[in-house]
């Protein structure tokens, strides 16, 4: 993949979706993206990028946005951001705020598996405490 078809794709999937892909992400632009080439019938990456910017047609381009989101959700799915959170984030909140509630806002929820499990470490640190 040339620099100039990583751009274009990179731009095309943060103008549609908002994700951002750094350079270093070209391995997960082509896994991700290869076999949208191939069931399109197309050769591969450069021909992709070529359909895209002639097409009038937008379903491709909705193709190559749904195969570069996450569109999966499940209690505790990253392990090391919520080890993060529960061990330095929460006690740091609940030092700094003893008498008040913690308030989360949590965009892009899916169907809030990720929210509810900030909520168990929340409740497990205050089951915790007494």
């Amino acid at each position: 993949m040339t620099p100039e078809e990583f751009q274009y794709l990179s731009d095309l999937v943060r103008q549609r979706s908002g994700l951002v892909l750094s350079s270093d992400k070209t391995y997960l632009l082509e896994s991700r993206l290869t076999p949208i080439a191939r069931k399109a019938e197309l050769g591969g990456i450069t021909e992709l990028v070529a359909a895209l910017k002639t097409s009038a047609n937008s379903s491709l381009a909705a193709d190559v946005t749904e195969a570069m989101t996450t569109n999966e959700s499940f209690f505790f799915r990253d392990k090391t951001p919520f080890d993060l959170f529960e061990k330095t984030i929460l006690p740091h909140m609940l030092a700094n705020r003893p008498q008040r509630k913690v308030r989360i806002w949590s965009a892009a929820a899916s169907t809030g598996q990720e929210i509810y499990s900030l909520a168990m470490l929340i409740d497990n640190s205050a089951a915790a405490k007494g």
